[in-house]
């Protein structure tokens, strides 16, 4: 059994439902929407943010500490979070969710507040950043089932369209950056491909 497929019935089991592990039509109309993944919650402190008032799109990204461009490095949520505020000034960590390579999900800035992670767009917006620089290295397949897991849900929480133009973004599209790096931008496909099937 697959990790989804664990999650799925993990679920039903908790909603008091018995799904037949043979029929995917039920599993999927009554457990998938509302199955959320796995996703570690970080005690961050933060110094003030406001509510998200809407979110129509997801903003993908990955890791470039400042001066280390040439390595390709795993981090943690906590480790953002400490450097947004000391060198960025920044309430806490501006991304929403960040994937490890390992690929845990760690909860950042609070699910539905705003972002600080696509410049002119973090009104609206959630910021999903996988560790790693993605121009020189490739995204783990622990990270590439986990976002697009990660993905797949939220757009089904927010009732996002993963079909429309503008839905799944890298943060390229939005602002002058290479951000989320040419290895991961290009499996960007892959991503909204999962969300519409699943």
């Amino acid at each position: 059994m697959n990790r989804r497929d664990f999650l799925k019935y993990a679920a039903a089991a908790t909603l008091g439902m018995y799904i037949n592990p043979f029929d995917e039509s039920i599993a999927k109309a009554s457990v998938l929407e509302t199955a959320e993944p796995v996703i570690y919650k970080r005690l961050l402190q933060f110094t003030e943010y406001e509510k998200r008032l809407s979110t129509e799109f997801i903003v993908i990204h990955h890791t470039v500490y400042p001066g280390d461009e040439h390595s390709d490095v795993d981090t943690t949520a906590t480790d953002i979070h400490e450097l947004h505020q000391k060198k960025n000034k920044w309430a806490g960590i501006g991304y929403h969710y960040l994937i490890r390579k390992d690929g845990m999900i760690e909860r950042g800035r609070l699910p539905d507040m705003v972002g600080a992670h696509a410049l002119h767009h973090n009104l609206n917006s959630v910021g999903i950043c996988l560790a790693g620089n993605f121009e020189i290295g490739k995204p783990t397949k622990a990270q590439m089932r986990s976002v697009k897991e990660l993905t797949a849900w939220l757009c089904r929480k927010y009732d996002l369209d993963p079909y429309k133009e503008g839905t799944i973004v890298g943060h390229r599209d939005l602002n002058d950056t290479k951000c989320p790096g040419e290895n991961l931008y290009r499996r960007l496909d892959d991503i909204r491909s999962f969300c519409i099937n699943n």
